[in-house]
């Protein structure tokens, strides 16, 4: 049965990318008007040409709060927050590169925490927030020491917040590795982004690296269940277990 969630606002943040575009177009095509966001009004542009259904945008960046606060006064009410928004970057602890760790900590697990809070005020009492989490929080994978830290907070922050926001319920998506522009910049090139996905993907227990859509179902089920609160949701082909 197909969920039907007509009438009902969604906001993703980070509407350009491969994991959030997945999920604002599975939620449009289950009759949401999904608002979106991105850092620019180009790659807001290019996000929305992108979408079909009831799609509509503004521009956020997650390391500005002024700019978060003016997002949400201009979405106005809504009913789900989903904020798969980040930056990426692998980096042995010797060898830790200050700068794009730092963005990674403030634009994760700071700007989803901004982001949660700036929201609140908008957001309906019978709706939810979806935070976002990698399964490096709980399979150990080498340079991704600042990625597993940000991740265990929002883990963290989402059970917390499930007490303290009640009714509206709060859950973290935790993806494994998925096939998604990002690792063209992990790896240095889309031919070694391909080359990494396929070695990864073929150790897996389901012998493949997950795709976009994996992880926008697992936002659906946690939006559309009303019985599921305060969860980490790991959608991983079963990498934790190997």
């Amino acid at each position: 049965m197909k969920t039907d969630l007509n009438g009902k606002r969604i906001v993703v943040t980070g509407g350009t990318g491969g994991i959030a575009q997945a999920t604002a177009q599975l939620l449009l095509d289950c009759g949401a008007e999904v608002i979106v966001s991105a850092r620019t009004d180009e790659k807001l542009e290019a996000a929305l040409a992108e979408l079909t259904g009831k799609a509509t945008g503004f521009t956020l960046d997650l390391l500005d709060p002024s700019s978060i606060k003016r997002f949400f006064e201009k979405v106005g009410t809504f009913d789900h927050l989903v904020t798969p928004a980040s930056t990426s970057t692998l980096s042995p602890i010797r060898e830790l590169d200050l700068a794009s760790t730092r963005t990674l900590l403030e634009s994760k697990q700071w700007g989803q925490m901004l982001t949660a809070h700036y929201a609140l005020p908008y957001l309906s009492e019978t709706g939810s927030i979806t935070l976002f989490s990698g399964t490096v929080t709980q399979k150990p994978l080498p340079g991704s020491s600042a990625f597993a830290a940000v991740g265990a907070a929002s883990e963290a922050m989402a059970r917390v917040w499930a007490l303290e926001l009640a009714p509206i319920r709060v859950n973290t998506v935790v993806p494994g590795v998925i096939d998604t522009p990002a690792w063209a910049g992990l790896t240095g090139s889309e031919d070694a982004a391909k080359e990494t996905l396929a070695a990864i993907g073929g150790s897996l227990p389901v012998k493949r690296a997950g795709m976009p859509i994996d992880i926008a179902k697992a936002v659906l089920f946690v939006i559309d269940n009303e019985f599921v609160d305060g969860i980490s949701l790991v959608v991983d082909g079963g990498h934790r277990v190997i």
